[in-house]
């Protein structure tokens, strides 16, 4: 059997480039009194911070047992969102923790603070309208909808893949004004344009229409 053989690249060379200026130019600086001795080693200790997925596991029980969040939430239709540590915050020595949960029904992100003392308690809850990124159980629940819900894309080949992204809000007044909406995509792995694509309603669970065209 012949043996093949890769030629390496050809050598070029580099592109002609004008020399660099320094306006004004540098001069008058005294050389250094003495070289730079070794590197000296840097003690330190790892520190091991818990995922958005640990926190949101330890802050669920404590938010569901306050009042406050019950009395925001019940009845109504919602999702955790994911939890993060306020580590930008000098005064306490274990950071407090800031859990996002959208309420579909109502249009808007509760922004819960959780302290982290020995005793945990809710800090404060604010409400905006504000619509964070989506996340990883609402991304696997819009394909799971458009895959359902959508004859247009059960008709689709095995080997098309999903793309989910938040949609931009709509004006006041619209029939979707304060909708949660995802915005998915199919299409093959190696074209930059997905071939299909539908827009479902997180809250509602379904397929509101198709969002475009791509390759077809």
């Amino acid at each position: 059997m012949p043996e093949f053989r890769l030629e390496p690249p050809p050598e070029r060379s580099g592109l002609a480039e004008f020399p660099a200026v320094v306006e004004p130019p540098i001069s008058d600086i005294p050389a250094p009194a003495a070289p730079p001795g070794p590197a000296e080693p840097v003690t330190w200790e790892r520190t091991v911070t818990p995922s958005s997925e640990e926190l949101l596991d330890r802050a669920v029980p404590l938010l569901l047992a306050d009042a406050r969040v019950r009395t925001a939430l019940d009845g109504h239709r919602y999702v955790f969102l994911g939890a993060s540590l306020l580590a930008d915050d000098k005064d306490r020595t274990t950071p407090a923790t800031l859990v996002l949960v959208h309420d579909y029904t109502d249009g808007r992100t509760l922004e819960i603070t959780l302290d982290a003392d020995e005793h945990p308690a809710v800090l404060a809850l604010a409400e905006s309208a504000a619509q964070p990124g989506l996340s990883d159980a609402e991304i696997a629940r819009a394909v799971a909808v458009a895959r359902t819900h959508s004859e247009a894309v059960r008709r689709l080949p095995a080997y098309h893949v999903p793309m989910v992204l938040l949609t931009s809000d709509v004006h006041e007044g619209d029939e979707h004004h304060g909708h949660r909406r995802a915005y998915v995509g199919f299409g093959q792995p190696d074209r930059r344009l997905p071939r299909l694509r539908v827009v479902v309603d997180l809250g509602e669970e379904r397929v509101l229409g198709p969002g475009g065209g791509g390759d077809e």
